[in-house]
């Protein structure tokens, strides 16, 4: 059975800092070299190699929300500090359906990172893609299409 993280342990297995335990979905070191953002694990596209950054809300709305600000503030930090690297928490979702969602599950992704090759910061708006990386934990916990690490208990 997958080991059970927190949102806070997620952050400190990167040994990163959010701003808020309550509320961020990202985090960074204080020197800014490293950058870990919560992915809606239901969310990636093209078999786990991209995700981009969701277009429901109304134009700005996005900056009412701290977390998501946050969010924007650390991606613009990890494409001047850590050349558009980060860190990748999957989040699984209470109700996939529900806005805003909240997290079930959370899980550190150590063979995942991804780059940043779109970023608009007036916009709030994101393209993530997959860096190759060597593996680094066992592959039997890993899904086969995405390199993901396994997220379901008991397999």
């Amino acid at each position: 059975m997958p080991k059970k993280y927190s949102h806070t342990d997620c952050f400190e297995f990167f040994d990163v800092v959010p701003r808020n335990t309550r509320w961020s979905w990202s985090g960074r070191s204080e020197d800014g070299t490293s950058v870990a953002v919560t992915l809606w694990q239901d969310r990636f596209e093209e078999k786990g190699r991209v995700y981009r950054s969701w277009k429901t809300d109304r134009p700005g709305e996005w900056k009412s929300r701290p977390g998501f600000v946050e969010l924007i503030d650390n991606l613009a930090v990890a494409r001047d500090n850590a050349d558009g690297a980060v860190h990748v928490i999957l989040a699984q979702a209470h109700d996939r359906d529900a806005v805003p969602r909240s997290i079930a599950r959370c899980f550190p992704q150590p063979n995942l990172k991804m780059r940043i090759v779109e970023l608009n910061e007036d916009e709030g708006t994101f393209v993530l893609e997959r860096i190759d990386l060597p593996m680094i934990h066992n592959q039997e916990n890993c899904d086969s299409a995405t390199g993901l690490m396994n997220t379901r208990d008991g397999t």
